[in-house]
Order: structure tokens, then C-alpha cells, then sequence
């Protein structure tokens, strides 16, 4: 592998931003490149952030087109439809919001509701929550230790973002599922916000610290157009296929990191 570009190599070791803006950094940084440094920063970006599919979605479109520019272009163009999704979800949430980690996503649509008591567990390690919780203070929003939350579960709704949407589960910080299952034990629901980048037919790595939840843990994961089942976003992941010459690095950082 050559000398990587000092704009990939920050992107590959980013580990403050979320999936959304990261893919968005990337684009902008592979549209500029010589085709032939290419396949080496999609291969180091892939690295830094397996469990993220809009890289992957990403590196597919690259891959694809003619040239770089080209390709990024075609996946910002998909990315920008995944902003309507805060408007998607908003009108569903309610008005106590318990979340989990960090999530432009999420923090989008609490903004677009605004509910009357927002709550953003600690999320150990590397307590996230604390970011989201000072994103959201115009609404009051406040960080909360994650077994307490867990265990008193004070909000009407478990509100979390993706990483990667697969047919196999949905891959987000750890204790997400712990979340979903909370909120299943009182019978309250629990969605993702989610959006089509998220998306992807393979089920990629969950390196600590992610961890891949059952869709079947989820009332709905939200979409730019609007909330589906779990069987509808297994489907939908199931349709956007990846480059065939991403399989062999896939499968390589399946091994490197099982689960």
C-alpha cells in the first residue's frame, strides 16, 4: 500500500463522528483522488470502520463508475436522501426519548419534536451520551449512568441509531440491545433511524465497541420515506449489493473480528 492521503488516513481513524459523517468526509475526500490510489483508500477506510455500511456503500459506488468524482457524486446524491429522514421519524417519537450513543441522525430528529424529557445513556466505553446530551441541551436533554437506565428505562420510547442495517441484525454501540429489551420488557417500543445508506446485503463485522442487535428487537426502523417492520428492512438490506471486489476484504475482517 502506497502513502495514503492525510485526509483518508484521519477519516480511517476518526472515532468521534458517526457513520452519516464520516461517509460524508470520505466522499468528498475519494471524489478528489487519482483513480490508482483508489482501491488503497477505500481498503484503509474499510479497515478503520468495518462495521459502518455507508462506507461500503460508499466504496461500491466508487468502484463502479468511471472515475472517483463520478462515484461520489452518485453516493452523496443518496446520502442527501437520507436527510429526510429526521422528518420521517419525528412525528413518531414521543414525548420521554431514551438514546443511546451518538447519532446526527437522532439528535436531528429530537430537534425536529423536541419532547418534553430527552435522556442519552452514558454509552461506556467512550461515553458518547455526554456529546449527545450537550447537542440537545436547548431541550433539556441529560446524560444518565447506562445501568440505570437500563434498569428504570425512564422515557415512553428506546430511540437509536445504525451503523449498519443487515438481514442479519443492526449493528450500534453495545448495550443497544440491552436498550431494545428494556423497553420490549414494559412494552414500549424501540426504533432505529436509519436511512438507505445504511442498508447493505452483507452483515458486516460488530468489533467491540459495536455489537449486532435483532432487527426483531425493533418496532421499526425508520427510512427516508417513512417507519418499515423488521422482515421489510431485511428485504431492503438484502437489495444493495456490494462490489464483488469487496468480498475478499469482507471476509478478511469477518475473521478479524467474528460476531
Amino acid at each position: 500500500m502506497g502513502r495514503l492521503p492525510a485526509t483518508v488516513a484521519a477519516i480511517a481513524s476518526d472515532r468521534r463522528s458517526g457513520a452519516r459523517e464520516i461517509a460524508r468526509a470520505a466522499a468528498e475526500a475519494l471524489a478528489g483522488l487519482d483513480p490508482e490510489t483508489v482501491p488503497d483508500a477505500v481498503r484503509a477506510l474499510l479497515r478503520g470502520h468495518p462495521a459502518m455500511a455507508p462506507l461500503w456503500r460508499l466504496a461500491t459506488a466508487v468502484l463502479e463508475a468511471p472515475d472517483p468524482a463520478a462515484g461520489a457524486s452518485r453516493f452523496l446524491e443518496l446520502l442527501r436522501r437520507d436527510d429526510r429522514v429526521p422528518e420521517a421519524a419525528a412525528p413518531l417519537l414521543p414525548d420521554a426519548v431514551l438514546t443511546i450513543s451518538w447519532s446526527s441522525t437522532v439528535v436531528a430528529a429530537l430537534r425536529l419534536r423536541r419532547p418534553r424529557s430527552v435522556l442519552c445513556m452514558v454509552s461506556e466505553p467512550g461515553g458518547e451520551g455526554r456529546r449527545t446530551a450537550e447537542a440537545l441541551a436547548e431541550l433539556g436533554a441529560r446524560a444518565i449512568p447506562d445501568e440505570e437506565a437500563l434498569a428504570a428505562f425512564p422515557a415512553e420510547a428506546a430511540v437509536v441509531g445504525a451503523d449498519a442495517v443487515g438481514p442479519g441484525g443492526l449493528v450500534n454501540k453495545v448495550r443497544t440491545g440491552a436498550l431494545c429489551r428494556a423497553a420490549r420488557g414494559r412494552g414500549l417500543p424501540a426504533m432505529a433511524l436509519a436511512g438507505e445508506t445504511k442498508l447493505l446485503s452483507a452483515d458486516l463485522p460488530a468489533p467491540g465497541p459495536f455489537e449486532r442487535v435483532p432487527l426483531g428487537l425493533l418496532d421499526a426502523v425508520v427510512l427516508p420515506e417513512g417507519p418499515v417492520g423488521a422482515a421489510e428492512a431485511a428485504r431492503r438490506a438484502g437489495a444493495a449489493r456490494l462490489h464483488p471486489s469487496l468480498a475478499p476484504l469482507l471476509e478478511e475482517l469477518r475473521r478479524a473480528h467474528p460476531g
